[in-house]
């Protein structure tokens, strides 16, 4: 079973006692789960070492494994995140405002879904976006194992170089074949509009966010599904480049690219199953 806490107010990105005090819409207290407390207080953690560009105090917080899909698609591994974004030079950042939050945890993993809008060195707004991470409680804290951003407004390309390939994956553990086994049972579903099974498959709660940031509920999928294929539609592209990750034995991340797009599946586990409870795509956007 999931604790599953779903906020609409805004969120100030300082630090963690700001964010405790509003993220909820509530006092600090009692009634806050304090798993859900000491993921909140990760996430104001990171977002302060993102804003003084602390890669050393960024990293503390993150698993081994962390991967990071930046709004255009990009894949980067830890050691790159923290070097080319991290810690690259720049004007200050400065704090933005986030709203629509998802706190979902399973056990010692948790899901965060969250619209942040961002503020340039100028003062001026940026681009909107989703942002959503995964989470794994090791020992006493709650490290982040996987952050994936969506903008509401496709990004223009990046000037940076791309960065390199992480190796290529394969299940080796009797968890991960069980949840590669449940992605691919889910995706052959949703190409044989097969309702019943992806019914079964997908928790009451699922979530989609499209590659614009548009959110589908799970009623309205299901609605699509049994609705007759769109004219003129065509077979989705094959996936490559697919890694999954199992956090916490209760929560999967299945990563991979398709097309122009680049997506995340997160399946929870449920009993001697696997459930998906969210996907979410980002554009890829090559360099001009």
């Amino acid at each position: 079973m999931s604790n599953v806490r779903h906020v609409t107010r805004s969120v100030v990105a300082a630090g963690s006692a700001v964010l405790l005090a509003v993220a909820l819409g509530l006092p600090a207290s009692a009634r806050q789960p304090e798993a859900e407390k000491a993921v909140l207080q990760t996430i104001a953690r990171i977002n302060d070492a993102f804003l003084k560009r602390d890669a050393q105090a960024y990293e503390a917080l993150t698993t081994t494994d962390f991967i990071r899909v930046g709004g255009d698609g990009r894949l980067f591994g830890r050691a790159v995140w923290m070097k080319t974004v991290i810690a690259a030079p720049g004007p200050d950042r400065r704090p933005g405002t986030f709203d629509e939050t998802s706190v979902r945890v399973y056990g010692d993993a948790a899901l965060v879904t969250v619209r942040n809008k961002p503020t340039a060195a100028d003062g001026r707004p940026g681009p909107v976006g989703m942002i959503t991470r995964v989470f794994e409680k090791q020992g006493s804290q709650w490290k982040l194992a996987f952050a994936q951003s969506t903008d509401l407004k496709t990004p223009a390309p990046s000037t940076t170089p791309a960065p390199p390939a992480l190796p290529a994956w394969s299940a080796s553990t009797p968890l991960e074949k069980e949840a590669l086994a449940a992605f691919d049972a889910i995706q052959k579903a949703n190409r044989d509009r097969d309702v019943a099974a992806w019914e079964r498959l997908s928790a009451s709660d699922h979530v989609m966010i499209g590659p614009t940031g548009a959110t589908t509920t799970r009623a309205e999928r299901v609605a699509a599904l049994k609705a007759p294929p769109a004219a003129g539609a065509v077979p989705a592209p094959p996936t490559t480049g697919l890694r999954l990750m199992v956090k916490g034995g209760s929560l999967a991340v299945v990563s991979w690219k398709a097309g122009v797009t680049r997506s995340v599946k997160v399946l929870a586990k449920r009993g001697t199953g696997w459930q998906q409870v969210l996907n979410q795509a980002s554009p890829i956007v090559s360099p001009s």
